[in-house]
């Protein structure tokens, strides 16, 4: 029972800790944010759906560390979003098209790691698959490891992105060195 309090606490604290994300978000203003209270209400519902589903399952997969660190990812990659987002936007060194284009790509990490919450449900679900411990397991491991990648790679794209706007400001302030140097109209 202790297991299963420590589950339903972290289940509720990563389902909060989205939803206040996303509220955030859509407060602001932000039209893409309502990608993110979307991703955030779809995976509100699929959590209560597995955690309905796990109270019928093994206390082995109630209890897997590898559940809980699926949800810890989701619950970083869209904190990464929310958090640089709103930043690009006001970012003078990117162009609307960069912006958009990053916007574009967010969106497409995010829609794919949410199409994985859908496969933990019916991973964890006695009602949706008949499997044993054992192969809930190695397909949990599988899973996690795809959103560990996917987790890297919004962790590269918010880096890349970073980049981008540091390597513009530098060829601006070069620019201007270059043509304050010589004389030039600014």
């Amino acid at each position: 029972m202790e297991g299963t309090n420590f589950i339903q606490t972290g289940l509720q604290a990563t389902l909060k800790a989205l939803s206040t994300k996303a509220n955030t978000l859509v407060n602001a203003g932000v039209v893409e944010q309502v990608l993110t209270k979307g991703f955030t209400e779809k995976n509100m519902l699929l959590a209560k759906s597995w955690y309905d589903g796990l109270m019928q399952v093994s206390n082995t997969i109630k209890q897997y560390r590898r559940v809980r660190h699926i949800f810890e990812r989701q619950t970083a990659i869209i904190t990464i979003y929310s958090n640089y987002i709103g930043k690009f936007k006001q970012d003078p060194n990117l162009s609307p098209e960069q912006v958009a284009g990053m916007v574009r790509g967010y969106t497409v990490l995010i829609q794919e790691s949410a199409s994985y919450l859908d496969d933990l449900t019916a991973i964890v679900s006695p009602l949706k698959s008949k499997m044993t411990d054992a192969e809930r397991m190695e397909l949990i491991d599988a899973l996690d490891d795809k959103v560990t990648h996917q987790y890297d790679l919004v962790n590269y794209f918010t880096r890349r992105n970073m980049a981008m706007s540091f390597r513009q400001n530098q060829a601006a302030k070069d620019l201007a060195t270059i043509k304050q140097l010589y004389g030039l109209a600014k």
